[in-house]
């Protein structure tokens, strides 16, 4: 009886322990979780990872239970902890830094890229000798089941981890390039940059917009400037650890020289009014420049003027201070010391001409393309300055209507009477031309003053009759010089005497300098 006792004693005895073995070693992952298993017992076996167990060895696993998936284990053997998918916000970018694997080669700053299916799977991973450290390949938007005891994911929503690897948060956002503009990539590994200034990066096949830095390193690419640029309208997927972009404007660009108030954030807003010394005049005049960046120009803008900041706005503002504006002020100084003023009052659209021909010039240098120059109002510290280049000005616009309105009508279909109003206009023209002439001649020789008399007994010599009506009837000095000889001509005349006014002064003052 007591033998009967003993084993049914023993039988309830099993029960009871196979109900508890089975109640506490039966789990379930949760949806969008793993199970990350830690083993208690096993042998351990060369070859296996130290850190994580690829054949069995106690400690943490590298393989993990799926979501969803039930289990069962036994207390004394595992220990499965359930841990949730790691999610990219949409938008952003995850980076990786493995904390198992092989020790990286000295100097090395990023790790041998494996294939493991976006670091879900480890234990391919630590097979195929993955190292440890950052990871080369980022990961996009989404959720991944990853193991949290292989890889650690640094997201925009981890900024302790971040800040410990030197990220900022919009380092670990995509690219977003909109149109007029392009991105240049600068890379943090490579073959040794380029050694002369202006040349960029060669072109490397294969790595689909810097997506993959272990195509582009084992094509021999260079670290620095590169010649492949990111084209506008793009999201692209950039290792903030392997390189940086640096956006840069291809839409036309309208640089002012003028004193309006400008932000801070203005590519112009170092650009003052324009002001020359002229003749002992001050001269003052706005500016206004139109530029265009090609993308095939911005990696040597990037190279030659530098990179600070994503933006690209120090390349840019760079260009702007150090060549464009340098070009323009260089130009200005030199005829500012060898003009006179009355070529501000006459000159200006030949002034115009010839400093956008010096800023295209320039420009072909950095490769960005000059579209237009235009040259405001010259504004004088003297009234009766400003009241002659009004002048001149107002005859300028009605020859230039008149002209105008000749060139349409020789573009009309040719007949009798078109042709007979064409011939009136010509007329026309030629009389406001005249009138230009006179106009510009006149304040000439107003302004020159103790010479005014030396050019009278000039004239006194040449002219001989009336003045043509065409010239206003005046009968004075400016009219009787146009009548003597062409204009050209006559305006060298004056000019010359203004320069012997100039020389006259010259030797005063500095006659007055020595007496003091």
């Amino acid at each position: 009886m007591s033998t009967i006792v003993a084993a049914g004693g023993g039988v309830l005895l099993v029960l009871v322990l196979g109900f508890w073995f089975g109640s506490t070693g039966r789990r379930r992952v949760p949806n969008g979780h793993v199970g990350v298993i830690y083993r208690k017992r096993g042998a351990h076996r060369v070859g296996d990872n130290a850190a994580v167990s690829v054949f069995g060895a106690p400690g943490p696993q590298a393989q993990l239970v799926p979501a969803n998936t039930r289990y069962w284990t036994r207390p004394f053997h595992f220990h499965v902890k359930h841990v949730p998918y790691v999610r990219v916000p949409s938008g952003t970018i995850g980076l990786v830094v493995a904390r198992a694997g092989a020790v990286r080669s000295s100097g090395d700053g990023l790790a041998a890229h494996v294939d493991c299916d976006f670091f879900q799977d480890a234990e391919r991973f630590l097979r195929r000798g993955g190292e440890q450290g950052r990871q080369p390949l980022v990961l996009p938007s989404g959720a991944y089941a990853i193991n949290p005891e292989v890889f650690e994911v640094i997201t925009v929503d981890r900024q302790v981890a971040a800040r410990r690897e030197g990220l900022e948060p919009e380092s670990l956002r995509e690219i977003e390039l909109r149109v007029g503009e392009i991105g240049v990539v600068v890379t943090h590994f490579g073959t040794k940059a380029p050694v002369e200034r202006n040349q960029a990066g060669a072109v490397v096949d294969g790595h689909e917009s810097y997506r993959k830095p272990w195509v582009f390193l084992a094509g021999g690419g260079q670290r620095g400037v590169q010649e492949e640029t990111l084209d506008e309208g793009g999201r692209y997927l950039i290792n903030p650890w392997f390189a940086h972009v640096v956006r840069i404007p291809t839409r036309v660009l309208v640089l002012e020289w003028n004193e309006d108030p400008k932000s801070e954030d203005n590519l112009d807003v170092s650009l003052d009014q324009i002001k020359l010394d002229v003749q002992g005049h001050t001269v003052r005049l706005d500016m206004k420049q139109t530029v265009q960046i090609p993308a095939e120009a911005a990696p040597r803008l990037v190279r030659r003027f530098g990179d600070l900041g994503s933006s690209g706005r120090a390349a840019v503002k760079g260009f702007v201070e150090k060549e464009l504006a340098a070009t323009v002020d260089g130009y200005f100084r030199r005829i500012s010391g060898r003009a006179r003023i009355i070529e501000f009052l006459t000159r200006r659209d030949e002034v115009s001409n010839e400093l956008a021909s010096e800023v295209r010039h320039a420009l072909d240098l950095t490769g960005v393309r000059a579209i237009s120059t235009t040259i405001g109002d010259f504004e004088f510290d003297d009234q009766q300055l400003n009241e002659h280049r009004k002048a001149i000005a107002v005859q300028f616009e009605r020859t230039k209507l008149e002209r105008a309105k000749l060139e349409g009508l020789e573009a009309q279909v040719i007949n009798e009477r078109a042709t007979s109003e064409i011939e009136l206009q010509r007329v026309k023209v030629e009389e406001q031309r005249r009138r230009l002439e006179y106009t510009e001649l006149n304040v000439m020789v107003e302004l020159l003053g103790s010479e005014h008399t030396a050019l009278q007994k000039i004239v006194a010599e040449l002219v001989k009759g009336d003045v043509p009506q065409y010239v206003g009837g005046d009968s004075g000095v400016t009219a009787s010089l146009l009548q003597a000889m062409p204009f050209m001509q006559a305006r060298d005349l004056v000019m010359g005497l203004q320069g012997m006014r100039g020389a006259k002064e010259l030797r005063h003052s500095g006659e007055q300098a020595e007496a003091e």
